[in-house]
């Protein structure tokens, strides 16, 4: 993801979806973008299913009680300590299982870089606690990829019933289906959503 590519999408997205216009904003729109490897995902483990404002006071509280954001430090930590930082215990466990798959060596983040979506899709999910979601926001935020579409999102799922004057939200099916023709440049139409729903 780049300001090309996001110009390239926007282009395409209003051709084939002429409403996209509406969605997008005069100002620059701020990329969901997360870092790679653990921190990555110790990030949108930490924002599943709450409020983006939650989400940012319990990450900069859980970032803070380590001064380099990495498996090996976070096996350090007390748990009463990522308690207190608002960590709910099974995200607690589901970190820490990723954690020590790391350091175990069973599991590499670089080599998510060489797999297709579909293959680092796989992989990640593999782990305890990472679902489709949260595998395609790390497709997304963390590795760049430019046609990701986390279709159970709510604020998506909201995003595309505003787009196209809907009744109410569209379930997963739908939401396949409703952006087919917004490929290879799904991510980019998430993006200026989420912008629109936030």
């Amino acid at each position: 993801m780049n300001q090309q590519i996001l110009n390239e999408g926007i282009k395409h997205l209003i051709c084939v979806e002429p409403n996209f216009k509406l969605f997008v904003p005069s100002h620059q729109i701020e990329f969901f973008l997360r870092p790679s490897g653990f921190k990555g995902v110790c990030a949108l483990v930490i924002e599943q299913q709450i409020s983006v404002k939650a989400a940012q006071s319990i990450k900069n509280r859980v970032f803070n009680l380590m001064s380099d954001v990495n498996s090996k430090e976070f096996l350090k930590l007390d748990i009463n300590l990522l308690r207190e930082a608002g960590l709910s215990r099974p995200k607690i466990n589901y970190l820490t299982g990723v954690a020590e798959k790391e350091c175990a060596g069973q599991f590499n983040f670089d080599d998510l870089q060489k797999m297709s979506d579909d293959e680092a899709r796989k992989s990640l999910e593999k782990m305890k606690g990472i679902g489709s979601w949260t595998a395609d926001c790390y497709l997304m935020a963390c590795l760049g990829r430019q046609d990701i579409w986390p279709v159970g999102d709510i604020g998506l799922q909201e995003g595309v019933r505003r787009l196209k004057n809907l009744k109410e939200r569209p379930n997963v099916e739908d939401m396949t289906s409703l952006a087919r023709d917004w490929r290879p440049f799904r991510s980019v139409a998430a993006n200026l959503l989420w912008a629109d729903y936030d």
